[in-house]
């Protein structure tokens, strides 16, 4: 069931515009929702270790630096977890798609 649904209006992912992007929760992972051939892709978030996010937010700093100008954005909240990799108690999770994974 996902917590929370969030519409990426500007393509701040890089999986184009107005795809909808849920919180798989207590999945280590987001799914992305296309409404134009309604179909589902899963990211999976292999890291930090259970990854359960609550929050997410797109932004873009250069529109003209392709990939490296925009990204998302994610909450990462020990509230459900009980064994985690880290010792903080949240943090804040930079997502961004290369082109290929060579780019720089």
């Amino acid at each position: 069931m996902p917590y929370y649904i969030w519409v990426d209006q500007f393509d701040t992912l890089g999986m184009g515009k107005n795809m909808v992007v849920t919180c798989g929760t207590n999945s280590d992972s987001l799914v992305v929702f296309d409404p134009a051939t309604e179909k589902f892709t899963v990211i999976r978030i292999p890291y930090p270790l259970s990854f359960y996010t609550r929050g997410l937010d797109g932004r873009i700093d250069d529109a003209k630096a392709g990939w490296k100008g925009r990204g998302l954005w994610a909450t990462y909240g020990e509230d459900p977890i009980l064994f985690i990799e880290k010792t903080q108690r949240s943090s804040i999770v930079h997502i961004q798609f290369r082109p290929n994974p060579l780019a720089h």
